[in-house]
């Protein structure tokens, strides 16, 4: 299994030295990573890992996940199907004197378990998001939570995650996103509940006019994130 199908993986390949220009073609990651970021620490501190914990982001890219993580303790594992990002990263890394472990393989070659796994954009680029969601379920530990974010399949989310986002306001590359392949929530709790994992929370993605910037939200037509917990 593919972490990300061919097409895309040569997209994220081609634009793999701009992962950490906040102006480039990876602008919206920079944008709601901080989001992102605040969604998944205040669960995490509301449930205590024990002492240094772990973490596998599937789908890494340049790292904008692994580097705030690393900086917090956390014992990183950044995995990418293309060698330009994990060779992005990994200079990235490098620049910032953090110790992260990043490796150009598929999620089936890891033989760990972790503490927290995450699949931040990356369930709407596979071509089997059902067997992806099975096989991270399984590098969690008992007690452990599985971050996802992703694009629900609604009018709404091709209007502004294609038409407008990639073909307008250029937030993504261009075939960055194909609609059918959006998920809706359910498609996401059925197998994590078969895997053993419970989702305890999902939240919207949504832009605020108010505050200039992205904000979580009760809104789920668009983008949202959540979590789950392994039992």
């Amino acid at each position: 299994m593919n972490t990300r199908t061919i097409k895309e993986t040569e997209i994220f390949s081609e634009l793999a030295h701009t992962w950490w220009s906040e102006s480039g073609p990876f602008k919206s990651l920079h944008a709601i990573n901080p989001v992102r970021l605040h969604y998944m620490l205040s669960h995490i501190q509301n449930h205590p890992l024990g002492k240094s914990p772990s973490l596998l982001d599937i789908g890494c890219g340049g790292g904008l996940i692994c580097e705030p993580f690393a900086r917090l303790g956390y014992q990183v594992t950044g995995i990418d199907q293309s060698s330009e990002a994990i060779e992005a990263a990994q200079e990235h890394s490098a620049s910032m004197n953090l110790a992260i472990q990043y490796h150009k393989i598929t999620v089936e070659q890891v033989t760990n378990s972790y503490n927290v796994v995450c699949l931040l954009e990356i369930l709407e680029h596979v071509d089997n998001p059902k067997l992806l969601l099975k096989v991270a379920a399984n590098l969690l530990k008992p007690g452990g939570l599985l971050f996802f974010s992703t694009l629900n399949r609604t009018a709404f989310s091709y209007i502004a995650g294609i038409a407008l986002a990639e073909n307008v306001l250029q937030w993504a590359p261009k075939g960055t996103h194909q609609w059918e392949r959006f998920l809706k929530p359910s498609e996401i709790g059925l197998p994590l509940k078969k895997a053993g994992v419970t989702i305890k929370d999902i939240s919207g993605i949504s832009w605020s006019i108010q505050s200039n910037s992205w904000e979580l939200s009760k809104h789920l037509s668009g983008s949202y994130i959540g979590v789950g917990y392994k039992e």
